[in-house]
């Protein structure tokens, strides 16, 4: 649900040497203690910037980003963002009006974003939400707003009435999200490095339970596969993806088994830190873990094998990492937003 998108942003669906761009904003009915507008920014999972109704300051949450952004683009971003403020607390009301509600607590979300990976490909997206569901998000292949609500429709109708602004924002999606992506991954570069994972296997006392444990790295897009014999298995438990103190991540992917199985188990881990593929393999009679990459290990496994493994490369598995939800547009005079997008 988009209403919990922060809660849940480290578990968004990334790609093995993927990086991602984000803006969240939410606005909502006033509530004692809360602030009525919010806007974050994040480059990969790191929140870089943040904007509330209660402290009017555009708050850098990354010296990296305010240093190589310098006071005056700093300062158009939070006009920008105090501007944002004003029209998202406008248009409660107004939605409120179209859906037929008079009083009571409510919602009024947007999520704009970028995905570059590293094979050059990328995607961009614009969701919208009212109390914690759809209500709009832009069609980019077709130029057009599409509600999945009725009581939408008249809005989605006036917004796709500017094909001007609809095209400006299929252009911010594809070109400049990913600049200012490629721009921020440079400005926080020292900070943002790759590290790369390490991979062990581990089986408390005589439990059945056998656990490959991955952590230390950085960004939190990884793919971890268990398999038995050179099958992947399909039935595994996951921890999920979880932070660590230092800013790297870790993972826990595991299964119940038979000890006295005289099968291999391997754990098979894909990440940006990664040159290649890595294979841990758990020798059940010594319990040694050896860790080697997957060229090596093909020529152990044999002919028949590899024909396994290579079947199940060309389908990769995404890994479950980020959601979607979030602002508008920046331009190098800072955010920009489609006018149509953002009034009624």
């Amino acid at each position: 649900m988009i209403a919990l998108i922060l809660l849940v942003i480290l578990c968004e669906e990334v790609y093995a040497g993927s990086h991602s761009l984000r803006y969240f904003l939410t606005a909502m009915t006033p509530i004692p203690g809360f602030p009525e507008f919010v806007a974050v920014g994040y480059v990969d999972d790191v929140q870089f910037g943040m904007y509330d109704s209660d402290r009017k300051e555009l708050i850098p949450r990354e010296q990296w980003m305010l240093e190589s952004e310098g006071p005056e683009a700093w300062a158009r971003k939070k006009e920008l963002a105090m501007g944002r403020e004003l029209n998202f607390k406008a248009y409660i009301p107004i939605l409120m009006s179209r859906s037929n509600q008079s009083g009571g607590i409510h919602t009024y979300q947007m999520l704009i974003g970028c995905d570059l990976r590293d094979d050059g490909t990328r995607t961009g997206f614009v969701q919208r939400g009212w109390d914690g569901r759809d209500f709009m998000s832009f069609d980019r292949d077709h130029k057009v707003w599409v509600t999945p609500v009725p009581w939408a429709e008249s809005i989605q109708n006036r917004w796709n009435e500017d094909k001007v602004d609809n095209l400006r924002c299929e252009h911010y999606l594809e070109e400049e999200c990913i600049e200012w992506l490629r721009k921020f991954l440079q400005y926080g570069e020292p900070e943002l490095r790759v590290v790369t994972p390490v991979v062990s296997f581990t089986r408390p006392g005589d439990s059945n339970r056998l656990s490959c444990v991955v952590t230390g790295f950085y960004p939190q897009a990884i793919e971890v596969t268990l398999w038995r014999d050179g099958v992947m298995i399909d039935e595994i438990l996951s921890s999920g993806i979880l932070p660590n103190h230092d800013r790297t991540y870790q993972v826990w992917k595991w299964i119940e088994f038979d000890p006295e199985d005289q099968a291999e188990y391997s754990c098979r881990v894909e990440h940006s830190g990664l040159t290649e593929t890595m294979v841990v393999i758990y020798g059940l009679n010594s319990g040694s873990q050896i860790l080697v990459p997957v060229g090596s290990v093909l020529g152990i496994l044999g002919l028949i094998i590899v024909l396994t493994i290579v079947g199940v490369i060309v389908c990769k598995r995404k890994v479950t990492g980020n959601s979607r939800y979030s602002p508008t547009k920046i331009s190098d005079k800072g955010e920009s937003s489609s006018s149509s997008s953002a009034s009624a």
